[in-house]
C-alpha cells in the first residue's frame, strides 16, 4: 500500500512539472536586441544642399506689331504760303504772292524707336500775281528749303506715329518777271533756314505710312540780288520786299526700309 501511494505522489510531481514548462514554453520571452541603435549627438546637423536647377529661358515675345525700322525715305505733295516782309521803297515783290502748290523729299537714319536723323529738301512753286499799275508781265515764284532734319518719334510700335521735327539749313524765296523795259529781272532772298514741325502718320502695310503733316520754315536772309541775265545787283533788304520763309502742309508717304528695331 505505501509502494502504491509513493508511486502515485511520484506521478503527480511529474505531471506538475510538465505542466509548468509548458507554460513557460507557450509564454512569449523578450524581444531580440536590434542590430543597430539611433545615432545621438548634441552637434548641429546642417541641412543638405539645396539641389541647383538650371533657369529656365525667358519666354519667347511676340513680334511687335507694326515695328520700326532703320531707314525711312519719304516723298511728299505739299501747299506752301509764302511769308515776305514789306519794303520801304519797293514792294512789288511781295505783293502779289499766293499759295502755291510744291514737292518734298526726305532720308532719314532711324538710330532708335525715338529718334531720327537724316536730310530734306522741297521746292514750291507759288502763285505770283502782280498789280497791273506794277508793270510787271510773266511774272513767276518759287521757294526752296534743304537741310539736315532731326526727328522725335512718341511711340515705338502701334499703328499711329505721331512726331515732331527740327531743320537747320539754306533757303531762299525767288521771283522772276519782265518789267516795263521788256528785261526780265528775277529777285533772290536767300539765307540761313530753320525749319519745325510734325505730323501724324497711319501705317498702311508694315513699310508704308501715310499721313498730314505741317511745317513752318524761315529765313535769315542774308543777301537779296536783282539779276537781269547779265548782272545781279546787291538790294537792300530793308528799302525792297522779299521773301523770308514759307509755311506747308502736306501729304506725306514713308518708305520704310530694314529689320524691326
Amino acid at each position: 500500500m505505501a509502494r502504491i501511494a509513493a508511486l502515485c505522489l511520484a506521478w503527480c510531481c511529474v505531471e506538475s512539472s510538465a505542466s509548468a514548462q509548458s507554460t513557460e514554453a507557450r509564454e512569449p520571452g523578450p524581444p531580440a536586441p536590434a542590430p543597430y541603435s539611433a545615432w545621438q549627438s548634441d552637434a548641429p546637423h546642417a541641412p543638405p544642399p539645396p539641389i541647383a536647377l538650371s533657369t529656365p529661358p525667358a519666354p519667347e515675345l511676340p513680334a511687335a506689331e507694326y515695328s520700326r525700322r532703320p531707314f525711312e525715305l519719304t516723298p511728299e505733295l505739299l501747299l506752301g504760303f509764302a511769308s515776305c516782309s514789306d519794303g520801304s521803297a519797293d514792294d512789288t515783290r511781295c505783293s502779289g504772292l499766293s499759295a502755291g502748290l510744291g514737292v518734298g523729299g526726305t532720308l532719314l537714319w532711324r538710330v532708335s524707336p525715338y529718334f531720327a536723323f537724316g536730310g530734306t529738301v522741297s521746292d514750291v512753286s507759288f502763285g505770283f500775281h502782280p498789280a497791273a499799275e506794277t508793270g510787271l508781265q510773266d511774272a513767276s515764284a518759287s521757294g526752296s528749303f534743304y537741310g539736315l532734319l532731326g526727328r522725335v518719334y512718341f511711340m515705338d510700335h502701334g499703328l499711329v506715329e505721331p512726331y515732331l521735327e527740327l531743320g537747320l539749313g539754306g533757303g531762299s524765296i525767288r521771283t522772276s518777271a519782265r518789267e516795263a523795259d521788256a528785261v526780265q529781272y528775277d529777285e533772290a532772298a536767300t539765307g540761313g533756314a530753320l525749319r519745325v514741325g510734325g505730323a501724324l502718320e497711319f501705317f498702311l502695310s508694315r513699310h508704308l505710312r501715310l499721313g498730314p503733316a505741317f511745317d513752318w520754315t524761315t529765313f535769315n536772309v542774308g543777301h537779296v540780288q536783282r539779276c537781269n541775265g547779265s548782272a545781279c545787283t546787291e538790294l537792300d533788304a530793308a528799302s525792297y520786299g522779299h521773301g523770308t520763309g514759307f509755311s506747308s502742309v502736306s501729304l506725306r508717304l514713308s518708305v520704310l526700309l530694314g529689320e524691326g528695331l
